[in-house]
């Protein structure tokens, strides 16, 4: 009697359960070496994603200096959970880590080294969103008004990008002269320059093109000037717009642009976001947006 025929399929399924059934005979890798090993794969990322990766797996490492030489095919989700909330005490930190595990589990799974991600199906820690308000109306003139000043001229383009196309303040020291089309009235964001590794498209509006030809600039090369982050913080400081939250231009930009063209699909576009829900949760403050500051807002020459 012949034996059944096994599929690729069969064989990959009866592997995986006994993986699964006998844990002790998965090739023995360390904490430590899925580390380096999920470094080595993320070297095509952008240098603050990977010092961001290093920086949280030391963080766990120095507090659990033990897990260093376990094989990370035995660590438990209940383990995993422990160590989250023991290394890291707010609720923010605690998603990161959770998030950079999740990739290092996914990794080593596709090396071998494990047969299931214990991050799968842990609980997310609850995440307390605070109001993030525009820029207020006498701040934003300010801010505008020094920009236009001879010192300053050169701050106009990636103050006009963060400001009317949401960009964010690090995607906007990555963008060039050249990722701007003027044809086609659109601002084009890389993989390597946007945040969440994805390609987006933003409209470049009227009012933001008026802008960046007033800058004068020679649009060549990178668009934020040398020293640009002492320049722009000079800026806010001569400008009053003291003390400045992070991010807040990308927030202005949301809230201004839902007051005036109330299109959410076209918005979470513009954002780059996967969902609304981060619109509806996070950026959406219309503390002090009127109707009439949003038509000025987006008028060419308006502010």
């Amino acid at each position: 009697m012949r034996a059944p025929f096994l599929t690729n399929f069969s064989i990959c399924h009866l592997w995986n359960t006994l993986h699964r059934i006998f844990p002790r005979h998965i090739a023995g890798q360390s904490f430590a070496e899925a580390v380096e090993i999920a470094l080595q794969e993320k070297a095509m990322r952008r240098p603050r994603t990977r010092a961001e990766f290093r920086n949280v797996c030391d963080r766990i490492l120095r507090h659990t200096p033990s897990l260093a030489d376990r094989k990370i095919s035995r660590i438990s989700r209940e383990e995993c959970g422990e160590i989250i909330r023991r290394v890291f005490p707010t609720a923010r930190q605690q998603e990161k880590a959770r998030r950079i595990l999740h990739s290092l589990f996914e990794i080593s799974i596709r090396y071998g080294k494990c047969v299931s991600n214990p991050i799968v199906g842990m609980a997310r820690p609850q995440l307390c969103e605070n109001e993030v308000r525009p820029l207020s109306w006498e701040h934003l003139r300010a801010l505008l008004r020094t920009a236009r000043k001879r010192e300053f001229q050169s701050c106009m383009p990636p103050l006009g990008l963060m400001l009317w196309a949401g960009i964010r303040p690090a995607e906007v020291c990555r963008l060039r002269w050249s990722d701007i089309d003027w044809e086609e009235n659109v601002i084009t964001l890389r993989p390597q320059h946007s945040k969440t590794g994805g390609a987006r498209h933003v409209t470049l509006q009227p009012v933001l093109a008026r802008w960046l030809q007033e800058s004068g600039m020679t649009r060549e090369g990178k668009i934020c000037p040398p020293n640009w982050e002492r320049r722009w913080k000079r800026l806010r400081t001569i400008a009053g717009v003291l003390p400045w939250q992070q991010d807040v231009l990308r927030h202005t930009f949301a809230s201004y642009h839902a007051k005036f063209w109330r299109n959410f699909p076209l918005l979470q576009t513009e954002m780059g976001h996967r969902s609304a829900e981060l619109l509806r949760t996070r950026y959406l403050s219309m503390y002090g947006v009127t109707r009439e500051h949003a038509i000025i807002f987006w008028r060419p020459g308006g502010l």
